[in-house]
């Protein structure tokens, strides 16, 4: 997934240089721990003798000195390529498919082509390929067809037989209007085939970056490489480049060939001990025999890049089989440092690197680059892939044997390096759930389960994780979906939510609300069909009193993205036709499919990749075409299939589920065999089923 390069340098130099401003949305301090100071006057007279007396100032903080780092405009032409691998057939209905774009590009690029590579389905002559694409636009898009899309007019292409490379020049008119939140969709309308494979496609744009340059060094390698070499990844030595106590921003790739690349891809990347990172695919259609590629370092590779390591370049394919890498060069700047100007005067304003402040006027940065919240479909687009702490917080009727409510199911206490442990894995969000009823006296939240909740919240979010926090097994202690019991339980829900509200009110938009968990009749006959219509429609009103409550808390809970879900947060067709998503901006619905059932609960080793495509699209076209984004919250399989079989579903689950612009969470309980047994990552130990993991991240990725 293309990761974005963001502009935390620049938000940092300007807390240092106002560091006597703060913005509620830069922090996460809670209400709870917030001090009030009083002063009370002294007698006159007590006044009077004291002004006798020598003034005593406090200590002043001493000064740090930060470095200042010149900003410099890079800009690039990219090719991204990414494997799709689906099938579509020429009918109506099943004839499209839609990327989100997300997946090649950052807010601010600019998007020239795309090029989608397609093979016959049945290895027969597809001929003149016809069909069309579509693209999301800003809703001021002035040659939008629709409300928020641009759809190009139907056009036809020659293919060679049983593949072809479909190009659609993107329309200069709409370039400006294009976010990183939307997607592109292609269609195929007719063909010699019935269905078609697109198995890649091709982004080629413009991106621009502000990067902080400290200085430019260039080396030449003259190393050749081979695209079917066992080693076809060339390494350059970091520190030929980097001087110590740098951290690389762009490299430039200078590369040739004895021949025409015709289509060149290949991969960037950084390797440090345990750390490896190698970028999305690139791909580059030229005639040239020579090509220049800039990639720039994404900001989770420069937390560790430097002066040791390698600097990567791998080369998956061409028209050619040998490629020379005839040199490198790399902006790089201080690792210490920032950017930003100094307010100085007179001659010296050009000479100015440093600016020095008082210590420890910083605030936190916000989780966006210019300070505001991101909407619901950015911060969908933003998270990777997710994993919940399963089986800890939301433990439920336990008094009889314990009275710890975190351990109560046999889990140890969450850690700060367990939460470490799981971003190290690759997973960017964390949902925790949480049951509140066990721990209320009347409608009022026991202070130090709310400070413990903060606390393992905290264990995330301070590591720039998305974090969602819910009401998750609440149904089983005081919850229903019943007209009867609605106002009750619906002043139970809304002052739980206002006490959330009120403690986490300050948090950026990486802390997300999830109303409600499975909201169902526990044991009813209809109690995972999807419920009654009565029920539905009294969940509808407990999501509506859920997202007013927090709008009306204060603080970032304004612009906070909310979540909400369906009867029992099932797929079934007459839960999901049900929902009414409030009218707000940043909603999420919430789905949990565990599907097909009989594999995820070891019944069977068999699953369907059409199955799972087919809930995919009905969520697409149920929520995420109508405006509001998915998140499926939670997902899995237990260890009756060995590892080597529930792997590869993972992949297929988290990958074809990312192609219809859907993130998965998945569910971990830390219970490795048994009944339940979703466990992939063993809290005590540390350590993960690997196998696992990696077809987690394979799909991720």
């Amino acid at each position: 997934m293309k990761k974005r390069i963001s502009a935390f340098l620049m938000a940092a130099a300007m807390a240092l240089s106002f560091a006597g401003c703060s913005n509620d949305s830069d922090s996460k301090e809670s209400s709870s721990s917030e001090a009030s100071v009083s002063e009370t006057d002294a007698p006159e007279d007590e006044t009077a003798e004291a002004s006798t007396e020598p003034e005593t100032e406090a200590p002043t903080p001493e000064p740090t000195t930060v470095h200042i780092s010149p900003v410099e405009t890079v800009t690039a032409s990219v090719g991204t390529q990414i494997t799709l691998d689906k099938t579509i057939l020429r009918e109506d209905g099943s004839n499209t498919v839609s990327i989100p774009l997300s997946e090649f590009i950052s807010d601010g690029d600019d998007i020239s082509s795309f090029t989608f590579v397609i093979y016959s389905d049945n290895g027969g002559n597809i001929g003149t390929f016809k069909g069309g694409c579509g693209i999301s636009v800003t809703e001021n898009c002035p040659s939008a067809t629709d409300e928020g899309w641009y759809q190009s007019a139907d056009f036809s292409a020659q293919t060679e037989g049983a593949y072809g490379e479909i190009t659609w020049q993107v329309p200069a008119e709409i370039r400006d209007y294009i976010s990183a939140g939307g997607e592109v969709l292609f269609g195929y309308w007719w063909g010699g085939t019935t269905s078609i494979r697109v198995a890649e496609v091709i982004c080629t744009y413009t991106s621009t970056k502000e990067i902080p340059v400290d200085g430019t060094a260039s080396l030449d390698v003259k190393q050749s490489v081979g695209f079917n070499d066992t080693d076809n990844i060339i390494e350059i030595p970091a520190a030929d480049l980097v001087p110590e106590g740098n951290v690389p921003q762009a490299v430039t790739f200078n590369v040739s060939t004895t021949g025409s690349f015709g289509k060149f891809t290949g991969a960037f990347g950084y390797s440090l001990g345990e750390n490896y990172y190698m970028s999305p695919d690139s791909a580059v259609f030229t005639d040239s025999s020579s090509l220049s590629l800039t990639w720039f370092v994404p900001e989770n590779v420069k937390s560790y890049a430097g002066s040791d390591g390698d600097i990567l370049l791998g080369y998956w394919w061409s028209d050619q089989p040998t490629l020379t890498l005839d040199s490198v060069s790399v902006k790089y700047s201080y690792a210490g440092g920032t950017t930003g100007t100094s307010s100085t005067s007179g001659n010296d304003s050009d000479k100015a690197e440093k600016v020095t402040m008082p210590a420890d006027t910083s605030q936190p940065s916000n989780s966006s680059a210019d300070g505001s919240f991101r909407s619901a479909s950015e911060l969908v687009s933003a998270i990777k892939v997710g994993w919940n702490l399963g089986n800890t917080l939301e433990c439920y009727d336990y008094s009889d044997y314990t009275s710890d409510g975190e351990t109560a199911w046999g889990n140890p206490k969450t850690t700060q390096a367990m939460i470490d442990s799981v971003k190290s894995a690759g997973f960017n969000a964390i949902r925790i759930p949480v049951t509140w009823g066990e721990h209320m006296n009347g409608n009022t939240i026991d202070s130090a389960w709310m400070n413990r909740v903060q606390e393992v919240v905290d264990y995330a979010y301070d590591q720039d994780m998305f974090v969602i926090l819910n009401m998750h097994h609440d149904d089983y202690v005081w919850f229903t979906p019943n007209e009867g019991e609605y106002a009750a339980d619906s002043a139970k829900l809304c002052a739980i939510w206002t006490q959330i509200s009120e403690r986490f009110k300050d948090y950026g938009d990486r802390l997300l609300f999830e109303g409600m968990n499975e909201p169902r009749t526990i044991g009813s006959s209809n109690e995972w069909m999807g419920g009654t219509p009565e029920e539905r429609a009294v969940i509808n009103k407990y999501e509506q009193d859920f997202v007013n409550t927090v709008r009306s808390s204060g603080g970032n809970n304004a612009e906070r993205t909310l979540i909400i879900t369906s009867y029992a947060a099932s797929i079934e067709d007459s839960a999901i036709n049900d929902v009414v998503v409030p009218n707000d901006k940043n909603i999420i619905v919430s789905i949990h499919a565990y599907a097909p059932w009989s594999f995820a609960n070891g019944e069977t080793s068999q699953w369907s990749q059409s199955d799972l495509d087919a809930n995919f699209s009905k969520l697409k076209s149920t929520f995420i075409d109508k405006g509001t984004p998915v998140l499926l919250t939670e997902f899995g399989a237990v260890s009756d299939n060995d590892s080597s079989i529930r792997a590869p579903y993972f992949e297929y689950y988290v990958s074809a589920a990312k192609s219809y612009g859907i993130k998965c969470f998945v569910w971990d309980n830390n219970v490795e065999s048994g009944e339940s047994s979703f466990g992939i990552f063993d809290r005590e130990t540390l350590t993960w089923n690997n196998t696992l993991l990696q077809g987690i991240m394979n799909g991720a990725n």
